[in-house]
C-alpha cells in the first residue's frame, strides 16, 4: 500500500427489487407497488441508517430496476449515495458469454444513467465472479472500477484505467443470513468489528456487502450492521467511504496500486 496512513471502509448494498428473483426464474414480473418488502421497508431503513451516521454509501443495482423502478434508483442519488451497476437481471456474470455480457453491460448502465441521472462508475458482478470477459466490457463503457472477487481484500490496478475495489465472503450479510440456520445477528456483528480491527492493523480495506432484503428488513440485523458502522466511525485511524473514492485514489496512484499481472 501506498499513501494513506489509515484504513479504507466502505459500507455497499446490493440488488434492489425482484430482479434476482425474476433472472432466476422464481417471478415473471414485477411485484405490484408496494408490495416488495426491499423496496417498501428495506431501503428506507438502510437509507435512514445512513443518514444518521451521515455515511455515503455505494448501491450496486440491477439495470433491469432502471426500467422498472426508476425512483427508487434515482433516490439513490438524490440522497447522496453512489450508484453501481450489479448486471441486468442478475445474472451469474462469470458463466456469461463475452457477447452477451457487453449487451447487458450496456443496457445496465444506460438503463440506471436514464434513471438516476447520472452515469456508474462501479461495477459489482453479480454472483461475486466477474468472468475473463468483463476487464474489456468495463473498460469499453468508460468504467472506473471493479468491486466483484479478487485476491482476498487486496485492492489492484487490473488496468492503468481500471481499479479492482475486491470484496471477501465473510464481509456480506447473505454469507451468514442465507443458512439454514442464520448467524446470530451479534456474531455477526463481534465478527465484522474484527475484520475492522485487522484492516486497522494492516492500513487496508474492509467492504462490507449488506442487502435491503436481508439486513434492511430486520430490525436486529439492522442493528448489527449499525453496530459495525458506530465503531468505523468513532475510530481515527479509519476512513469511512464509497468504494468509488476508494477506486479514485488507486487510479491517481495513491493508494493500493499494485497491478496485476
Amino acid at each position: 500500500m501506498s499513501g494513506s496512513c489509515r484504513a479504507l471502509v466502505c459500507f455497499t448494498f446490493d440488488n434492489m427489487g425482484e430482479a434476482a428473483d425474476i433472472g432466476a426464474g422464481l417471478l415473471s414480473e414485477a411485484r405490484p407497488t408496494g408490495m416488495d418488502p426491499s423496496l417498501s421497508v428495506g431501503f428506507p431503513a438502510v437509507f435512514a441508517l445512513l443518514e444518521r451516521y451521515s455515511v455515503r454509501g455505494t448501491f450496486f443495482i440491477e439495470g433491469w430496476n432502471g426500467v422498472h423502478h426508476p425512483e427508487a434508483v434515482a433516490e439513490i442519488v438524490e440522497r447522496g449515495h453512489e450508484l453501481g451497476m450489479h448486471g441486468w437481471l442478475h445474472e451469474r456474470w462469470g458463466a456469461l458469454p463475452a457477447a452477451e455480457a457487453r449487451d447487458l453491460a450496456f443496457r445496465a448502465t444506460e438503463a440506471l444513467q436514464e434513471a438516476g441521472g447520472c452515469r456508474p462508475r462501479g461495477f459489482r458482478a453479480p454472483g461475486g465472479s466477474r468472468g475473463s470477459h468483463t476487464e474489456r466490457v468495463l473498460r469499453d463503457l468508460g468504467y472506473r472500477y471493479d468491486a466483484s472477487l479478487g485476491d482476498g481484500m487486496e485492492p489492484r490496478l487490473l488496468a492503468p484505467d481500471l481499479a479492482q475495489v475486491p470484496f471477501v465472503w465473510p464481509g456480506v450479510d447473505g454469507f451468514y443470513y442465507l443458512r439454514d440456520e442464520p448467524t446470530d445477528p451479534g456474531v455477526v456483528r463481534d465478527g465484522w468489528k474484527a475484520a475492522l480491527r485487522k484492516s486497522v492493523d494492516r492500513r487496508g480495506l474492509f467492504v462490507l456487502i449488506c442487502h435491503a432484503f436481508l439486513t434492511g428488513i430486520d430490525a436486529v440485523r439492522l442493528a448489527a450492521l449499525e453496530g459495525v458502522l458506530a465503531a468505523a466511525l468513532a475510530d481515527e485511524n479509519i476512513e469511512v467511504c464509497t468504494t468509488g473514492h476508494v477506486a479514485d485514489l488507486m487510479l491517481a496512484g495513491e493508494w493500493g496500486t499494485e497491478k496485476v499481472d
